[in-house]
């Protein structure tokens, strides 16, 4: 057996088109060129050429390597009290539709169009769907 092929991120960038991708997960390089070239023009494959010569560990939970679960409105609560204290007290309303706060976007309605854009060959990133925060005088500052 021979000696473990290192990579640095900036050899694995230069492998970022359709003909010649490559990843990183977890401290490995793959190479998912054959992966692409057997599925051509299946539109699940866009995160994967989108993040060719990148790494994707993000994508997955650490401990178990599962793809991440989507995060319940709770949870994204607490990232965004960083921001604002007062984020809590707020109402949280999709299409004037209060959103259940233990459940995730899908679950409250707010689907995933990325593959909608892609086969109409629109750029997701120049839309995103709006949540509403309506502020409720909790009173906290007297």
């Amino acid at each position: 057996m021979g000696r473990p092929k290192y990579f640095t991120p900036a050899e694995v960038s230069l492998h970022n088109t359709i003909s010649d991708n490559w990843v990183s997960y977890m401290g490995k390089v793959y190479n998912l060129t054959p992966l692409l070239q057997e599925h051509a023009g299946d539109v699940l494959l866009k995160p994967i050429i989108e993040f060719a010569g990148k790494d994707i560990s993000h994508w997955f939970d650490p401990k178990t390597k599962d793809v991440c679960a989507e995060e319940n409105m709770t949870e994204i609560l607490q990232r965004y009290l960083k921001y604002n204290a007062h984020a809590a007290s707020y109402t949280w309303k999709y299409m004037g539709t209060n959103l259940d706060m233990s459940q995730t976007l899908e679950e409250n309605g707010i689907s995933e169009e990325a593959e909608e854009f892609y086969e109409l060959r629109m750029d997701a990133d120049q839309y995103t769907p709006a949540i509403h925060l309506y502020f409720n005088d909790d009173l906290t500052e007297l």
